[in-house]
């Protein structure tokens, strides 16, 4: 006889909706676009991920009793007071669906030619997806995009295929940094699909007539190292100012959380990067029954992260909701133990052991092909791959040892 209210349906949204639909728990689940799955349905392009895989996992969580959808509903302050009195606790997560400015002078998004990489990805995915909205053409255009995660990646390689004649990347730092914010996977294969990157830049200054873009003027830097040992500083390189001439700037530096549907008299704690504060563990925000997880909570962050967080969240709702109390599962326990140990170095070096395995790579659509088509590119491991890949070693006594 318990429910709960969600609100958004992407990968935290969905995840908690699962687990608690699973425990006999209620879930209204309410979502703004006019389809489910969040940034993963309408952020992630077709060639990376494949509508068709997510949309299985959707209809098995919809499929659960108790569990209701309802879309084209954006949550307002108004209804989340309703909620509160008539739900057993809420959940917030929303996601960060507000791209960040870069910054520069002249800088306006009502501008002809200035379009910001969220409603970007979400026209080319509501088109090529599901032909919610109406397609994407730049052909003979130019693109510059200012980034150097993979949302900026996805930005660079969609306009490629919706037919731009140059697409070009600004990043602040270099090369080495955005292969480690993304992959070098992703990156190569933006290079190999014509994406011109060019690092160490940032714009100054956006100029349009008559409100509709025209060029951009860009600042060169260099990286001078901090005495004090920490990362380096970057430097303007005077006399070094050049101009490119675009037809379209999309900002993808990153994203912020629209918090705004929220009451101001819950006075929610929030972080310093403005997302939804709780303790980490629980993920019950300041107010009682009020939960968040997700990049509302964390910031933008991975899949993986707000699938994890939700699937804690709802295990400490699944609980709270019947004794109002929050409390965690010993494994759970045991998860912020070895999380707070940091068992896992990725800078760790060992010595005097067989060498590791090197990670198999997966065959690739051709370049020619994928530049015209939203065909997935990862065409997966072979059979003897997967294996091999599987048996690559990730430390797992670590894990033992802490356990003992």
């Amino acid at each position: 006889g318990k429910k709960v209210a969600i609100v958004g349906a992407g990968p935290a949204g969905l995840t908690a909706a699962y687990y608690l639909g699973l425990d006999g728990v209620a879930c209204d689940v309410y979502e703004a676009l006019p389809v489910l799955g969040g940034e993963v349905a309408v952020g992630v392009p077709e060639y990376r991920m494949p509508w068709e895989a997510y949309r299985k996992d959707i209809e098995a969580i919809d499929a659960l009793e108790g569990v209701t959808f309802y879309t084209n509903t954006p949550v307002t302050a108004d209804m989340l007071r309703k909620f509160e009195k008539e739900y057993d606790a809420i959940l917030l997560a929303s996601g960060t669906r507000l791209s960040k400015k870069v910054r520069a002078k002249n800088e306006r998004p009502d501008m002809e030619g200035y379009w910001p990489a969220i409603p970007f990805l979400d026209q080319i995915n509501l088109n090529v997806k599901w032909d919610l909205a109406p397609a994407v053409d730049l052909t003979g255009k130019t693109v510059v995009c200012v980034g150097g995660g993979f949302t900026s990646m996805d930005v660079v390689r969609c306009s490629v295929r919706a037919g731009a004649e140059k697409v070009i990347m600004l990043y602040r730092r270099d090369e080495k940094t955005i292969v480690r914010n993304t992959s070098w996977e992703e990156y190569h294969e933006a290079v190999e699909e014509g994406v011109e990157f060019i690092f160490h830049s940032a714009i100054e200054e956006i100029f349009d007539e008559n409100n509709k873009l025209t060029k951009l003027k860009v600042n060169r830097f260099e990286l001078v190292p901090d005495p004090n040992g920490g990362r380096a500083q970057l430097v303007k390189i005077e006399g070094e100012d050049f101009e490119i001439e675009c037809d379209y700037l999309i900002p993808a530096v990153s994203q912020d959380a629209d918090l705004g549907y929220i009451p101001e008299e819950w006075e929610l704690e929030k972080t310093s990067w403005n997302t939804l504060k709780t303790d980490g563990k629980t993920y019950q925000t300041s107010r009682a029954g009020i939960f968040a997880a997700g990049d509302c909570e964390y910031g933008p962050m991975t899949i993986v992260n707000a699938v994890g967080q939700a699937k804690r969240a709802s295990s400490v709702m699944s609980r709270y909701v019947h004794d109002g109390k929050l409390s965690l599962l010993d494994e759970e326990i045991m998860e912020d133990h070895l999380r707070a140990l940091r068992v896992y170095d990725k800078k760790e070096k060992v010595t005097g052991w067989v060498a590791g395995l090197p990670r198999e790579e997966s065959e690739k659509l051709d370049v020619d092909t994928r530049k015209y088509s939203q065909e997935e590119v990862n065409l997966g491991f072979t059979h003897e791959q997967a294996v091999n890949e599987a048996s690559r070693c990730m430390r797992c006594y670590y894990i033992a040892m802490v356990a003992v």
